[in-house]
């Protein structure tokens, strides 16, 4: 939770008075939402999905903005508005902008349709509230495109932006398809343009198929509408959009910048440049929270649990409430095979946020390698009633219940339950360990051992490979416990 204090002061005559500039009312969650529903579109092609914002209307041509990349094939696209109509636009009528990951499209329409206010990221500092709006593209989890409106805070207002233009870091939760959607203000006014989901995962999954078991990065990025209105292309001038001041110009980089370069750097897998930049993030900030976290996960894909965990301590100390740090910790304290240790953080992260099917999915694999069978289920049955496509938790009910099986041989009737429950399992991410798994279970089970027990070995392969102790150490029981 980075900790920013703003003043200003007016001089009067010879004597200096400090003045409390009243800040201006922030609107509730909900009055932001409904704001951002509506400018917010969907934009769709036979390519893929995502999302953009009215920005002006002239007349019956309304202007969208949007990432450059949401509409970089040569297709025809399609526009949905918030009352659910389509308007076709083509490739050769998108305007891209030079330098950043931003495009114009506009279409026509008579329906009046509400335009976003602008609004200022200078105004936006580390730690200010801060809302997402889009349309997360379709995948084997998530079969529909709805609205999605996420809250969060500003992490980081880098003065230095990437190559693309992204210099906005905050901490929603956001997903493939997104991009290109607003990010508002808690006034309800557009000061960035949404580009990049956060994508790291517990494993090395395809995020866009399973992004039920996302560990959080919190690295979301978004361009600054001052960065839009000053790049605006020339054959768009006559929209009148206006003008903002650019991000202040600094001549050493901030403890923003560096927070930007090592989350980038982290993505990028390039996990001793992320160390070395978070590291000085903290040495400009000692109170960096978000930056003890990102070094963390730096350290812990060097395998170097220790430091991970101390980064990860240091962050709940100065922000108890930090969930995802309690997440991590535990993820770090599983893998290090201090079990117990893991399971205390989950519980404490469940406190904070007792919905959240991902923590009980991590709890549900802390319980089993305890072989408290019992308290996995009931762990797991709750992550699904929350996340009824949660396939992750679906299969590791199957390989609960061939653990608990006390029998040699396996008591028919409940092998015959649990074929059919992983037989309903449609959709797992393709060449993952747990997609070996269900696999190799549903072979075992009915009849093929050989096949299912290879199936299991490839996925205990991937694990071990990956530095998934934990995952490694049931999927060893399990190739146990069916080639009795």
């Amino acid at each position: 939770m980075h900790k920013t204090i703003h003043l200003s002061s007016i001089l009067f005559g010879t004597a200096a008075a400090l003045v409390w500039v009243q800040p201006a009312q922030a609107l509730s969650v909900a009055e932001v939402s409904k704001l951002a529903k509506n400018v917010t579109v969907r934009i769709s092609s036979p390519g893929g999905m995502g999302s953009g914002v009215i920005v002006n209307r002239k007349g019956d041509t309304y202007t969208v903005a949007t990432a450059a990349h949401v509409v970089d094939l040569p297709n025809t696209y399609d526009i949905q508005t918030p009352d659910q109509q389509t308007h076709k636009i083509t490739s050769s009528s998108i305007q891209k902008f030079q330098g950043v990951d931003l495009a114009i499209v506009q279409f026509t329409s008579a329906q009046t349709y509400a335009v976003a206010k602008m609004g200022n990221v200078n105004d936006a500092p580390e730690g200010t509230p801060i809302f997402v709006a889009g349309f997360p593209a379709r995948t084997l989890a998530l079969t529909e495109s709805i609205y999605n409106f996420t809250e969060g805070k500003v992490t980081a207002n880098a003065t230095k932006p990437l190559a693309d233009g992204y210099a906005l870091v905050y901490s929603n939760s956001t997903l493939p398809g997104m991009s290109g959607g607003p990010v508002l203000d808690d006034q309800g006014r557009l000061v960035a343009i949404h580009g990049r989901a956060d994508t790291a995962t517990i494993q090395p999954q395809d995020e866009q198929t399973n992004p039920d078991i996302y560990i959080k990065t919190g690295f979301n990025l978004g361009i600054p509408i001052n960065t839009f209105l000053n790049s605006l292309p020339s054959t768009l001038a006559a929209l009148n959009l206006g003008t903002l001041d650019p991000r202040p110009d600094v001549n050493e980089p901030t403890a923003a910048d560096f927070y930007l370069q090592g989350g980038d750097k982290l993505k990028r897998k390039d996990y001793a440049g992320a160390v070395a930049d978070f590291s000085q993030a903290i040495e400009l900030d000692p109170e960096y929270v978000e930056a003890f976290y990102g070094r963390s996960l730096g350290h812990y894909r060097q395998r170097d649990s220790a430091k991970a965990i101390e980064d990860l301590t240091q962050a709940i100390q100065l922000n108890p409430e930090y969930a995802q740090a309690y997440v991590q910790r535990g993820v770090v304290k599983a893998n290090s095979r201090d079990t117990p240790g893991s399971l205390n953080d989950y519980r404490q992260a469940l406190v904070l946020s007792p919905l959240d099917a991902t923590i009980l999915y991590r709890q549900a694999l802390s319980q089993t390698q305890l072989w408290r069978y019992q308290g996995a289920m009931f762990s797991l049955n709750r992550a699904i009633a929350f996340k009824p496509q949660f396939a992750e938790a679906k299969v590791m009910k199957g390989v609960i219940q061939v653990l608990q099986d006390k029998t040699r041989g396996g008591n028919p009737t409940d092998q015959s339950k649990t074929i059919a429950e992983l037989e309903q399992i449609r959709w797992l991410p393709f060449n993952s360990a747990i997609t070996d798994i269900h696999k190799g279970l549903l072979s075992s089970l009915q009849g093929d051992k050989q096949t299912g027990l290879r199936l299991l070995q490839s996925a205990a392969f991937k694990t071990q490979r990956e530095g998934d102790n934990q995952l490694n150490d049931i999927i060893r029981a399990t190739l146990l416990k069916l080639s009795r």
